[in-house]
């Protein structure tokens, strides 16, 4: 009776679990079916919301592309002209049928600020035809230009309209001179009709069908130009510059999912029936009381733990030797080292782990808390200090990384024993380290600071026998915050930045204080880049050239040529952008281009007399470019001169890094027969052994040194004369401005004289006249 009782009880609890369970089971089934039904709902809102993306980005990406073509022509000093005074070739030469079909543009025409049509051009019917003032497209232009919205705008942008029955794209553009803050003198506006054409390629590149309806009423017989046709579409209003546009885009959408969702409701209601029975199973075969009570108190632990809801990490209750008790052991463990773990991440992702300091996120958190210190006591000066350790990297790599990183520690401590509790000390990487000083007398204490700075770097560091001496070139900038505007951690360390470089290119071991004029001169050079890009890409360079004159028979001897570039109105100076293309890898596209030009004039050179002779200046980049023996040779070769009238001139600089290469560089230029002079001798890194080995036919006497003539002082001229008359080379004397200057180097034994007192740098005409004159002189 007993046993048959423990039955029924057994029989009972297994009715009600899988009574239970099947109730888990329709439950887990109607949620599953729900989660289901919102998934399928959300991914076709998705794939809406995707179409509907697609569509715009490939309409925005056409009109970023109209409005940067309308720009390119609006700030262009010709369409300013134009404006200013109409001239018709200027319509014939840049706006033919061709371009305007290539730039899918059906109309373009210039208004003037008071919306009268300057001229204008259109297609019809494949065929480029002047644009008619009496046709109603122009009346849609000279709206859109005397639209209020455009006053005082300073940039261009897109408008789009319906117009006779299908939607056009309006793109507008100020014309004004490229030069900044040029007033502006008129419009541009470029037209495109989105007929089917320009639709079906939109569609195509955005992989969806799609059309354009006006947004007012349209009379009767008028529709939408459309691509396709599709069963669901979605429809909402364009915007444009201006706002609100008059055109509504019409988007057809994916077939809905509902043989999916109900392939997926069969598949739920499958796989609870499977999980009910594998859960009445499992229930009558593993479960107890007792495991269920501890497997439950597990559970509650670990969510604990997930949630982060207990203060303190919580170990799970050991009661015994069983299973259960080795997992609690296991998990106790994990926890504990997880734990440990955490901690040592939490430092290390705010530590440098050579120095010990502080990293870039460190030094950002601590000025977010200095920061608000000083809104607290404003007569606290907060100040970031960027420190780099000046020729860091030339004793890293000739004395070796171990004494680099020593360097890099030590560099560090004595910082951080300079600084107090409240100042911040952190190592941003390399050999910059980043300050944060909070002084309370301004800018003394500030400057007071960087000099103990520069003391305690200056005091020499030993390693093993070494001792290692170096100094830190230092940028200051100051942390101020305005009212209602976000500080910007970025721009105050590119500040510093900047600051710190001002400091090296002022010498070593010095500091600077950030002005706005150092981020003018970044974004100046910026410019000064992009226009020398444009100047080389348009070919705009030009060559003059400088006779060197041979005094002893008042004969041209050769012409240096030297890159000229117009700009502004005016000229650029070479020491403004030769920098810059040294700077930037343009100096070998420019050193090219002069190469070219050289080539061209020859002719005319040598056509009035046989043996004259073009000096071209190399840089050193353009030394250690390996392809410029055969460009050089295929370029003189090509024109059918001869290499001997070429002759290249060189600094000292460009033998001073990698000199094993340079002097390969220099040996193939020789053998292939081309001369080689070294200009600036006694300036740079002057090496007799280097000038003895090297195949340099001339040395050039520096401009300095023609000075030091004028002073009394005439013996580094002489000595240099005399040196090249041992080695068997020639003597140039260049910046001769006086008379005595060049009687003083005759006395000297130097006879090829290049200065103003003879002829200054000019064009090859103006040189053919000068040539010409002298001959008939």
């Amino acid at each position: 009776m007993y046993l048959w009782s423990r039955r029924s009880l057994r029989l009972k609890t297994l009715g009600i679990l899988v009574l239970l369970l099947c109730v888990v089971g329709a439950l887990s089934f109607a949620a599953s079916a729900w989660m289901l039904d919102r998934s399928l709902v959300e991914f076709e809102q998705r794939a809406v919301s995707e179409r509907v993306a697609r569509v715009s980005s490939a309409i925005q990406q056409d009109v970023t592309a109209r409005v940067r073509v309308a720009s390119d022509y609006g700030f262009w000093d010709d369409a300013a002209a134009f404006m200013e005074q109409p001239d018709e070739k200027f319509l014939i030469v840049n706006f033919t049928a061709e371009s305007l079909r290539n730039a899918q543009v059906s109309a373009v025409a210039f208004f003037a600020l008071d919306g009268h049509l300057q001229a204008g051009v259109e297609m019809r019917e494949g065929q480029r035809e002047r644009l008619d003032e009496s046709r109603a497209l122009v009346q849609h232009m000279r709206a859109l230009v005397l639209d209020p919205a455009l006053a005082g705008r300073s940039i261009g942008g897109d408008a789009k309209r319906w117009a006779d029955g299908q939607p056009l794209l309006l793109v507008f553009s100020p014309v004004r001179r490229a030069e900044r803050l040029s007033p502006q003198v008129g419009w541009l506006v470029l037209v495109q009709v989105l007929d089917e054409p320009n639709l079906r390629e939109l569609s195509q590149g955005a992989g969806v069908d799609f059309r354009f309806l006006p947004a007012r009423a349209e009379p009767p017989g008028v529709a939408a130009v459309s691509v396709h046709n599709s069963a669901a579409q979605i429809t909402q209003p364009m915007r444009d510059a201006l706002g609100v546009s008059e055109l509504l885009l019409q988007v057809d959408l994916p077939p809905a999912l509902e043989r999916q969702r109900q392939t997926g409701l069969l598949v739920l209601l499958l796989n609870s029936f499977v999980l009910v029975l594998l859960a009445a199973a499992a229930a009558v075969l593993l479960l107890d009381r007792l495991i269920l009570r501890r497997l439950a108190d597990f559970a509650r632990l670990a969510r604990r733990q997930r949630h982060g809801a207990a203060a303190a990490p919580q170990h799970w209750p050991v009661q015994g030797q069983d299973e259960l008790d080795q997992l609690a052991l296991a998990l106790n463990t994990m926890v504990s080292s997880l734990d440990q773990v955490r901690d040592e991440l939490e430092r290390d992702v705010r530590t440098d782990a050579l120095t010990g300091l502080g990293n870039r996120r460190q030094l950002y958190e601590q000025l977010d808390q200095l920061l608000g210190q000083q809104a607290r006591h404003r007569e606290l000066t907060l100040a970031l200090l960027l420190i780099d350790l000046d020729d860091f990297k030339l004793l890293n790599d000739s004395l070796g990384h171990e004494l680099g990183n020593h360097l890099l520690v030590q560099t560090g401590r004595r910082l951080k024993e300079l600084v107090r509790a409240s100042d911040v000390v952190t190592r941003l990487g390399g050999d910059e380290f980043a300050l944060i000083y909070v002084a309370e007398k301004g800018e003394l204490g500030v400057l007071s600071f960087v000099r103990r700075v520069q003391q305690a770097l200056a005091q020499p560091v030993s390693y093993q026998d070494l001792e290692v001496t170096v100094t830190g070139s230092i940028g200051i900038a100051y942390i101020a915050t305005q009212a209602g505007q976000a500080f910007n951690k970025d721009d105050l360390l590119r500040n510093a930045e900047l600051a710190m470089y001002a400091a090296k290119r002022a010498g070593k071991g010095r500091y600077s204080l950030f002005n706005d004029a150092l981020l003018g001169d970044v974004q100046e050079r910026m410019l000064l880049e992009q226009q020398l890009r444009e100047c080389l890409r348009q070919d705009q360079l030009e060559v003059w050239f400088q006779p060197i004159i041979d005094v002893r028979s008042g004969e041209v001897a050769m012409f240096e040529a030297l890159a000229r570039w117009p700009l502004d109105g005016g000229y650029c100076s070479p020491t403004r952008f030769i920098p810059v293309a040294e700077e930037t890898g343009l100096i070998n596209e420019l050193g090219a281009a002069v190469a070219r030009k050289v080539i061209a004039a020859l002719p005319a050179l040598l056509a009035i007399k046989a043996r004259h002779v073009v000096n071209v200046n190399l840089s050193p980049r353009q030394l250690m470019s390996r392809h410029l023996v055969e460009q050089m040779c295929s370029l003189v070769d090509g024109a059918g001169l001869s290499r001997d009238s070429i002759h290249f001139e060189l600094t000292e600089s460009a033998l001073a890094s990698n000199a094993d290469f340079a002097k390969q560089q220099l040996d193939a230029l020789a053998a292939a027969g081309f001369h080689l002079h070294l200009d600036d001798f006694g300036t740079g890194y002057s090496s007799l052994h280097r000038l003895q080995s090297l195949p340099f036919s001339t040395l050039k006497l520096d401009r300095s040194f023609v000075v030091m003539l004028g002073e009394g002082d005439a013996r580094i001229a002489r000595a240099i004369i005399s040196l090249a008359e041992q080695l068997g080379m020639q003597v140039i004397a260049e910046g001769i401005e006086t008379v005595a200057q060049q009687q003083r180097l005759q006395e000297l034994g130097c006879h090829l004289i290049q200065g103003y007192l003879h002829a200054e740098p000019m064009p090859l005409d103006a040189l053919l006249a000068w040539l010409a004159a002298r001959e008939l002189a």
